[in-house]
């Protein structure tokens, strides 16, 4: 009797990947124990507290951030109205990071959550449902973008959220939380099978909310584009799937993290005809880029997946 081969070991996981792995699960349980002692309405301020020792912790990283931030904005590498720019941005982020934490662990009162932010624009995206081709939402990683979708939820709009689960969460985290509110939840991550749902919900006329504002995690997975000064690969899926499905493309700005959140839904790209799609994908990411430098305060630098970039060399500061 023959024996069957053994099939090839996986490669081992490298020491210092596993402490990572571990350190990041051990911060999310933390985080968790933490948000659930505390009122949703005070992790604005204890986000801003834990963002601030952050801010003031991470030495290098963010005096680097900084200095490529002020590049982009055409100003000193020492202003210290770019270094304030960054300071509230990691307070306003982190601050966004405990509330959906909190949003998605345990069902909130909604009309609580709802007095927590404003949505400006919600007649201009029912205004590009009225075609009957569903619309993509795509506001970026700026604030507690998860509760303007509870606002739009609450008002009667039909809303898919797109979403990416990290390793360190709980599996069926975001599917089970996103449900308390009524939101239907696509995982990313699923490849054709997320394509087709976010697909099928365009054609169900619904929103589908989706992020195009941060590199893709391989290389493979996207195309090389210049995005605030890195050159860096960009998600070409939503992009692709306005195209499909001929559905409009709406961005969303993040006007204001104090007193309550505050976002403003933009009308609906142009579309060029005869377009490529890479000049689609550019189009998007232009707008997304537009709108973060009109409100460089309010958008997640400390992201890993744009930090890990250098800037590219034509838009490095001179002197």
């Amino acid at each position: 009797m023959t024996t069957p081969p053994r099939a090839p070991a996986l490669p081992a996981v490298p020491l210092a990947l596993r402490l990572e792995r571990r350190r990041a699960r051990l911060q999310f349980l933390a985080c968790r124990t933490l948000v659930r002692s505390v009122r949703f309405e005070r992790l604005r301020t204890l986000g801003g507290w834990l963002g601030e020792l952050q801010f003031r912790l991470a030495f290098a990283p963010r005096r680097r951030m900084v200095r490529e931030l002020a590049a982009l904005l055409g100003r000193p590498a020492g202003d210290p109205a770019v270094k304030a720019q960054m300071r509230e941005a990691y307070r306003s982020n982190d601050a966004a990071v405990l509330e959906v934490l909190k949003m998605l662990d345990c069902r909130q009162d909604e009309a609580m959550l709802l007095a927590q932010v404003e949505v400006e624009g919600v007649e201009t995206l029912q205004q590009a449902l009225a075609a009957g081709r569903g619309a993509l939402l795509v506001p970026g990683h700026s604030g507690n973008a998860a509760l303007m979708v509870v606002r739009l939820a609450a008002a009667g709009v039909p809303v898919s959220m797109v979403y990416r689960e990290s390793r360190m969460m709980d599996a069926g985290l975001f599917q089970r939380g996103l449900a308390f509110y009524g939101i239907e939840g696509i995982l990313a991550t699923d490849g054709l099978k997320a394509y087709g749902r976010m697909l099928d919900a365009l054609r169900r006329n619904r929103v589908v909310c989706v992020m195009a504002d941060q590199g893709t995690k391989k290389a493979r997975d996207g195309t090389v584009f210049r995005f605030l000064g890195k050159d860096m690969p960009m998600p070409m899926g939503p992009a692709q799937l306005a195209r499909h499905a001929d559905a409009p493309v709406l961005p969303v700005a993040m006007l204001a993290a104090r007193p309550r959140w505050r976002f403003a839904i933009q009308p609906p790209l142009a579309r060029e005809p005869g377009a490529s799609l890479e000049a689609d994908a550019e189009a998007l990411l232009r707008a997304c880029e537009a709108l973060i430098l009109r409100n460089p305060q309010g958008w997640s630098w400390h992201h890993r997946r744009w930090r890990r970039f250098p800037l590219a060399p034509a838009d490095r500061a001179q002197g």
